[in-house]
């Protein structure tokens, strides 16, 4: 009802809301976001009174004061807020301190099954990838900026960026649960991406050593732009590969969302 109160949730509403749903244990039977969401449910006056435990009522209220902190209290959240307050009779100083609270959530804790909650961990684990992806970059730029001279540097860095590419495609098949059942238009696909990675790094190492040409030292960030570009397109190319098999490896969702699936549920 709250993630509602000013129409649909935005992004950060709806994640603060599964925060906060998963905070909750034990969770009654089949509750879920969806049935949650519904905007036709009872008034906050007759489900507040229903509430008598002290732990549930401090949970309800560092649940709610997330959700509705994650864009800004607007007046109607805040009077929800001072409701709270004043049916659970919290001091000011529980509630400055539930504030503070933020919701973790642990990867040991189950979270509910259901169709919302698994697009939210797989945009969640599509964030992992992409930061994953931008660091090892970030990593081969650096490598390319190290001021070395002499014979056999550059075969040296290039063999040190390769060995970070590796070490990236490993980790991107892990963290997607090293799928299987890719089909050959995704090995093609996949092929032409390191075919395409390459050309790219070679195209932004020949443009910073043409813009050194009228740009003074421009030309010194030419590996650099090269080394993250080859990095950054295998990268991404290695993670459409890993998530468009054929069909669903479900020993591979086991090991991506294991909380998602877990027996218990």
């Amino acid at each position: 009802m709250v993630a509602n109160l000013n129409g649909d949730p935005t992004p950060a509403e709806f994640e603060a809301f599964l925060a906060a749903l998963n905070t909750f244990r034990p969770l009654p039977l089949n509750t879920t976001p969806e049935r949650l969401l519904v905007k036709e449910m009872p008034a906050l006056q007759d489900l507040l009174p229903q509430i008598h435990s002290l732990e549930l009522q401090q949970q309800l209220y560092r649940g709610v004061y997330a959700i509705v902190k994650s864009k800004g209290i607007d007046t109607q959240e805040a009077q929800v807020l001072a409701e709270l307050q004043k049916t659970f009779q919290l001091l000011p100083e529980t509630t400055a301190a539930l504030a503070k609270q933020p919701l973790v959530s642990t990867s040991s804790a189950p979270w509910m099954n259901s169709a919302l909650s698994g697009m939210a961990a797989l945009i969640g684990r599509e964030g992992e990838v992409r930061r994953l992806i931008f660091d090892y970059a970030l990593a081969a730029a650096i490598a390319g900026l190290i001021p070395l001279t002499g014979g056999g540097t550059l075969e040296l860095k290039l063999l040190f960026v390769l060995c970070l590419i590796l070490k990236m495609i490993w980790d991107i098949r892990r963290l997607w649960g090293q799928p299987r059942g890719q089909d050959f238009l995704a090995v093609v696909g996949q092929i032409f991406g390191f075919i395409g990675a390459v050309i790219a790094g070679l195209l932004a190492w020949a443009t910073l050593i043409g813009l050194g040409v009228v740009v003074p030292y421009a030309g010194a960030f030419a590996k650099a732009a090269g080394f993250a570009t080859v990095t950054w397109i295998v990268g991404q190319a290695t993670n459409q590969f890993y998530t468009s098999q054929k069909r669903p490896d479900l020993t591979a969702l086991k090991r991506t969302f294991p909380n998602l699936i877990s027996s218990d549920q």
